[in-house]
């Protein structure tokens, strides 16, 4: 007799998920499919072990072609479902490519022979066998159990072999649902009056679900789009790349627009945008790729213009959230992804940096990526490789710039400027790799070496022994967020034996616009007793009251205003130098590159001058030949 307890509630469980599972946005991927064969074979199985097991436990009373027909439809399911758990391994580990492989001809001859010794068993009796006595195993039974652990044993070692295809979450779980299943036979086969193992395939479908077929792991929290996840999932369907086109549009300055909005205001608008969309264009899909970035994706032979159009007609009205209307202006960029070979991460990644550019960009619309921007992406990601690999082995370097006294013409100070080198040493410029190093973290290990090379230089050379006084170090404004930065500068001064006074501090005008979420560690740099210089002064919004706030103790004027002054003298600049004197403030005049912008910039009051007019940046040793003495 079998005891089928187990059976109801595990269909009961089985119905539930797929409610679930449907209710909600899915992607058209083979994982998905082969999940949803799992699911379904699995059904199948509990349903006709329940039928079978009824039937067997009654066969005095039905008749005995049906209780055969329900054993054998059991039977076949149940190896199908195990062959359905192998296919989705496959899948799961990206080994499911096109083409008749001799493994996977191998994996289909075991399927295929294992269900026809199952099929023959009505006339052969090779499984099972039913007559007037009831129903009795048969001499090859054994096919069952040895095809399932066939399939979990060659899952396992294509999960452990593999396993550097996925995430490592994906690989625990994935190696969890094959013990779980391996239990569950081995307790079949000890306890075969049980039907438990159809409780073990539920768990381990369970398992599945939650790790990487939950649909909630691929839909963004701002509505029913699917996210970054799902995007580079899709993409790895080689069909999808066949036919296949992408629409992406970015909000413009949509970091602007959400401290405008609000957080809250903006994310409504988000939802507004993104259930507005799905509605509108129902045959497509949509991605929500973070920071204002969507993306649509079709066939070649959707109608992208008409498409396009109406996106962009769409945003000339406002979105209606509960409390503001939202005026958002977007920029498209178009995409084709026939014959592009390209692995789905660099697809996702260089269309998030097109659409990045795309939104700080004033145009209203783009309708291809343009070859610059992927030029711009590849150097994008050869420079993020370059400051890797520069600062894994501390290989920044530090050039110094000479700061003059406007009086004398002496030198007295040295502004430290941050440089890393190609592969064929070549100097990068820092306009290039120091955005790239503030927008992924590097910024604050490169300050880092700045600072101790500069240390060590101070150290070695003893430069106040030549007259000069500090040496000037860049603080980018991603530093000034560093909870632990005072304490971390102090520290290195200490293990060089460095007096702070020897460090100036730059911080650009741009990092002042949020100046209080700095201003902690900016009070506790000047109790350590460097002093701080406001660093591109006129460049973007000069704001008198902080610099009249704030304990600066000098300003450095932009290249830009000392440059439009020059060639368009007025009574602005003076006087503002003048104000800056009174406010007890030196002020340095950053860009001379002639011997008459020295004498204008001199005539005007400023202390100090700087430019290639004295010296271009210089290596440290370098700079201390030309520059220093020798220390006694």
């Amino acid at each position: 007799m079998w005891n089928t307890g187990f059976v109801i509630p595990g269909l009961m469980v089985l119905a539930i998920l797929l409610v679930y599972y449907f209710a909600r946005p899915r992607l058209p991927t083979r994982l998905n499919k082969a999940f949803l064969a799992v699911v379904a074979t699995d059904i199948a199985t509990l349903t006709m072990d329940y039928l079978a097991s009824e039937a067997d436990n009654h066969y005095g009373t039905l008749p005995l072609p049906l209780v055969s027909a329900l054993n054998l439809v059991y039977f076949v399911a149940f190896i199908a479902r195990t062959f359905a758990f192998f296919r989705l391994t496959i899948v799961l580990m990206k080994l499911d490519r096109p083409g008749l492989s001799a493994k996977k001809g191998l994996a289909y001859l075991i399927f295929l022979i294992s269900e026809g010794i199952a099929l023959s068993s009505p006339v052969t009796g090779a499984v099972y066998s039913v007559d007037q006595a009831g129903y009795h195993a048969g001499p090859l039974y054994s096919v069952l159990p040895v095809s399932s652990f066939l399939f979990l044993a060659w899952g396992v070692s294509l999960v452990l072999l593999y396993r550097k295809r996925i995430r490592k979450g994906t690989f625990i779980s994935a190696l969890a649902y094959h013990l779980i299943l391996v239990l569950g036979n081995i307790i079949r086969i000890l306890f075969p009056q049980y039907l438990v193992m159809n409780m073990f395939c539920l768990l381990s479908i369970l398992v599945i679900f939650i790790s990487f077929e939950n649909p909630d792991l691929y839909i963004t929290d701002r509505g029913p789009a699917f996210n970054t996840r799902a995007f580079t999932e899709w993409l790895e369907e080689p069909l999808h790349r066949k036919n296949c086109r992408i629409l992406g549009f970015a909000i413009r300055k949509y970091n602007d627009e959400r401290s405008m909005y609000g957080g809250a205001q903006t994310d409504q608008g988000l939802g507004l945008i993104i259930n507005w969309l799905v509605r509108q264009f129902p045959d497509l899909l949509l991605f929500y790729l973070r920071g204002g970035n969507f993306c649509l994706a079709g066939t070649e032979e959707s109608d992208w213009e008409s498409i396009r159009g109406e996106i962009l007609n769409r945003f000339r009205s406002p979105w209606q959230a509960e409390e503001t209307d939202l005026y958002l202006g977007v920029t498209c960029v178009e995409m084709g992804l026939s014959g592009n070979d390209a692995p789905p991460d660099r697809i996702v990644n260089m269309l998030i940096y097109a659409l990045d550019e795309a939104g700080e960009s004033a145009d209203i619309e783009q309708t291809l990526m343009p070859e610059e921007t992927l030029r711009e992406f590849d150097r994008h990601i050869e420079v993020k490789r370059l400051l890797d690999q520069v600062l894994d082995r501390d290989g920044a370097e530090v050039f110094l710039q000479p700061i003059t006294d406007s009086g004398t013409g002496k030198i007295i100070a040295a502004e430290a400027l941050a440089r890393i080198r190609d592969d064929e040493g070549k100097i990068i410029p820092p306009g290039l790799f120091i955005p790239i190093a503030e927008k992924n973290g590097y910024i604050n290990l490169l300050g880092e070496q700045v600072l101790r090379k500069v240390c060590a230089f101070i150290r070695d050379h003893e430069p106040e022994k030549s007259g000069m006084r500090w040496i000037n170090v860049n603080l980018s404004p991603i530093q000034c967020m560093h909870s632990r930065l005072p304490e971390l500068f102090a520290g290195i001064l200490r293990e060089y034996g460095v007096p702070a006074s020897m460090i100036h501090l730059e911080i650009t005008e741009e990092s002042m616009v949020n100046y209080t979420k700095q201003e902690r560690q900016i009070e506790e740099l000047l109790r350590g007793g460097f002093q701080i210089s406001l660093d591109d002064y006129g460049s973007g919004f000069s704001n008198l009251h902080q610099v009249k706030k704030y304990a600066f103790s000098n300003i450095k004027l932009d290249m830009s205003i000392v440059w439009d002054y020059v060639r368009d003298r007025d009574a602005l600049l003076p006087a503002l130098v003048k104000a800056f004197g009174e406010m007890g403030l030196s002020v340095t005049a950053e860009g001379i590159e002639t011997g008459e912008m020295a004498e204008a910039m001199k005539e005007i009051g400023c202390h100090y001058l700087q430019g290639y007019y004295y010296s271009k940046p210089l290596p440290m040793e370098e700079f201390a030949r030309k520059y220093l003495r020798e220390p006694a």
